[in-house]
């Protein structure tokens, strides 16, 4: 066994204390919307299941998703559980207990949408009239400033669901000002315009946030712990301050907060918010130390802390109380048990691609999913099933689909032969050489490390048809061949794609030519990581990413790419590539010494494929080598065909 997996996380073991809340370590589930509520608010089998995984999982505090107060404007999201009338609580006692009996406590987290109704429908009400168009474009609304009279009525609201709350027996209670919601369009000078009383000044800005505190602590026992979530800033240049941020967190505590989860960023900047693979791990941290170093109570870190080897050094730093961790726990529920026994390479890592969690998820009105974990939500209509009948299958391909697929179909007790020519990873194995690609090199690591604990046999070589006719059924994972790319490359010019550039082999100018996902990400990290290195980006069409990318990719490397140093040519088409460079169809040459061809992936067209079928061989495709995609559909793929066989 390797010295990695032996480690111990003393630090995130250690049992905590929030108030008169004792928890058994320093882990903390994220509240995370999971759109598995009934469409009144009340929670579902689902809902139930999803938590109690989570508590089973071993981690210390389960807080509960966004759960809105009243039945006027707070309701974010479809199907969004409800705390707003009495109707509710008998279905929150169920969820609570359900938690509390795995060993975990159990939160709930009490929010306004504001200008973040995503159902975009009216009413639509906010500090000010300040819209976001992501929501504005849903129905044409924006939102309508609340008057005294709904600030005063709200204020009562919280108080009166988080008594509910404490009735349903959960453990704490969390108001939610951070991420864009409704509190914080108040804090916020970027979205709070007022010039009543809850508008203008930091001390009228936050009059409403500790108007919500002094009614939930006239409501609940002193001993009920309450949280504050909120963001350590909002990113925005007029918006919230660190300075602010920590003053209002010192009110707090006097006003009788009992803990401070501290995350960063709103929906309009959302690579803060849910900061994906582009951005670095922990980006909040040097706003919780600075709140933790004011105060005297816990404060809980939050924001992309992803690994266990992460979270142990926020804790064991003394820069915070706390870690909580949101997609990371979608990805694997049992994070936090893996992580205590030594076993955190049999983590399934979160790759922050928002993919699943959110592009297929929440923002096409679907529950949440996740792209490295199919049975997010649905453990009960997807259990591992057993054989009855035990067959030989070769896996051909030992990429992220092969790897996935293999192990599942060997825990499901058939006896599985994998075949990999080059080394398992597949195209992936490329992430193992550049940092930015870190989270997704966590993943082929990972899978790597599942198919050898399993003791598969891997045969290293490129599998033919003859090798594969003594195996009752065949997955062929072989993955698409790159697009050949439409001009002329000179005799004795070497060219690399996205996947087989290495940075050794990066000189000092650079041009990618294409503008898509590969071609974006591709130039960001020879950017980024390779100094002195200047990089021009080639893309024919009037705009990057042109084809389905996930939107967090869609909003921000357009904005990124430039940042690092690229020179992004669009409406550019590439004529021919030969020692002196790249040529334009304009004539344009672009000096260069080192090329990337980004053309995306062919659809495959595997031989082997007829071939096994033609002589009666059981034979199914899985990702890329059936239709090119993402990460997503690569696990899914793997996971829902080898259900079947």
């Amino acid at each position: 066994m390797s010295t990695a997996e032996t480690t111990t996380f003393a630090s995130l073991a250690r049992p905590g204390r929030i108030g008169s809340l004792e928890l058994r370590n320093r882990a903390v589930k994220s509240p995370q919307a999971t759109a598995t509520a009934n469409q009144d608010g009340t929670v579902t089998q689902r809902t139930v299941d999803h938590y109690r995984r989570l508590g089973e999982g071993g981690t210390g505090l389960v807080m509960v998703e966004y759960t809105y107060v009243d039945d006027d404007a707070s309701k974010a999201i479809h199907n969004q559980i409800g705390l707003s009338r009495r109707e509710h609580v008998a279905g929150l006692g169920w969820l609570a207990d359900v938690v509390r009996s795995t060993g975990a406590k159990v939160g709930l987290q009490l929010a306004h949408g504001g200008r973040q109704k995503f159902l975009g429908t009216k009413p639509l009400k906010s500090a000010s009239r300040s819209s976001w168009s992501e929501v504005e474009a849903v129905e044409g609304n924006v939102p309508v400033p609340m008057t005294r009279e709904e600030i005063h009525q709200l204020v009562k609201d919280f108080g009166a669901a988080a008594a509910r709350a404490r009735d349903a027996r959960f453990d704490l209670v969390e108001v939610h000002a951070g991420h864009g919601y409704l509190l914080t369009n108040f804090l916020s000078p970027h979205t709070n315009d007022r010039t009543d009383e809850y508008g203008g000044s930091f001390e009228n800005r936050i009059r409403i946030l500790l108007e919500i505190v002094d009614e939930i602590r006239r409501s609940v026992p002193r001993d009920f712990p309450l949280s504050i979530r909120l963001s350590v800033v909002d990113y925005e240049p007029d918006g919230i301050t660190i300075d602010e941020t920590v003053e209002l967190c010192r009110l707090l505590e006097e006003h009788g907060v009992d803990v401070i989860h501290a995350s960063g960023g709103h929906h309009a900047l959302m690579e803060w918010e849910v900061s994906p693979w582009y951005m670095p791990r922990a980006p909040h941290r040097w706003g919780w130390e600075k709140i933790k170093a004011a105060v005297d109570i816990p404060v809980i870190a939050s924001g992309s802390l992803v690994s266990p080897e992460v979270a142990e050094d926020v804790l064991a730093s003394g820069g915070a109380d706390f870690v909580s961790l949101g997609r990371a726990m979608l990805a694997d529920p049992a994070w936090t048990a893996k992580a205590l026994s030594g076993r955190q390479q049999e983590i399934t890592p979160c790759i922050r691609c928002n993919d699943g969690c959110l592009h297929r998820g929440l923002n096409v009105g679907r529950s949440s999913g996740c792209s490295v974990n199919p049975v997010l939500n649905e453990d009960r209509s997807f259990p591992l099933e057993i054989t009855t009948r035990r067959k030989e299958i070769a896996v051909v391909g030992g990429g992220v689909a092969g790897m996935r697929s293999a192990a599942l179909l060997h825990d499901r007790g058939h006896r599985v032969t994998l075949f990999e020519q080059t080394g398992l990873g597949g195209v992936l194995r490329f992430t193992r050489d550049w940092e930015t690609k870190v989270d997704l090199r966590a993943l082929v690591d990972h899978l790597e490390h599942e198919v050898v604990r399993r003791d598969i046999d891997v045969v290293a070589q490129r599998a033919a048809a003859d090798d594969l006719e003594r195996f009752d059924a065949v997955v062929l994972a072989t993955g698409a061949p790159e697009r050949d790319a439409d001009l002329e490359v000179a005799v004795g010019v070497t060219t690399s794609t996205p996947a087989t550039i290495r940075r050794e082999d990066v000189g000092s100018r650079v041009v990618v030519i294409g503008g898509g996902f590969q071609g974006c990400e591709c130039a960001l990290r020879i950017a980024r990581e390779v100094p002195d290195a200047s990089v021009t980006i080639v893309e024919q069409h009037d705009t990057l990413l042109t084809g389905d990318e996930v939107f967090t990719d869609l909003m921000a490397l357009p904005r990124l790419l430039p940042e690092a140093g690229v020179d992004v040519r669009t409406g550019a088409r590439a004529a021919d590539v030969g020692a002196a460079g790249v040529r334009l169809v304009d004539g344009t040459l672009l000096e260069a010494d080192t090329v990337v061809l980004a053309s995306g992936r062919a659809t495959s067209s595997d031989p082997l494929r007829a071939t096994l079928a033609d002589r009666g061989q059981q034979v199914v495709v899985i990702g890329s080598a059936d239709r090119p995609g993402r990460v997503f559909d690569a696990v899914h793929s793997a996971f829902f065909t080898g259900r079947q066989l």
